[in-house]
């Protein structure tokens, strides 16, 4: 099992990446494109990653109590498993972050 799932890229950090199930609705910018569909893409991405992310956490949760009950044996994929969980939740909180900070750096600039 790869260790970069469909929503982190771990080998190329330095590629562009746009997950796949947005990237039909994410056309080009074009010249008469208007805000509301980059607003709405950027919105469709962020609901794409914040559902990846919960389903990940889910495996994980599901995963761990498996374990725990002695259902599965595989300590090394639990505790992937529960990795990447972390560390996808740690980058939706980040990109959270960043985006309200974004936002509160256009709400004080003066006009």
């Amino acid at each position: 099992m790869p260790i970069d799932g469909p929503l982190l890229p771990l080998l190329a950090p330095h590629a562009r990446y746009q997950v796949p199930e947005v990237r039909e609705q994410v056309a080009p910018a074009e010249a008469g494109a208007s805000a509301e569909t980059g607003a709405s893409a950027f919105e469709a991405l962020v609901k794409n990653l914040a559902a990846g992310a919960n389903q990940q956490i889910n495996q994980a949760q599901a995963d761990g109590e498996a374990f725990a009950a002695g259902q599965r044996d595989d300590i090394h994929g639990t505790m992937l498993s529960l990795s990447k969980a972390d560390i996808e939740l740690r980058v939706l909180g980040n990109v959270r972050n960043r985006v309200i900070d974004a936002f509160y750096e256009i709400w004080r600039m003066q006009i």
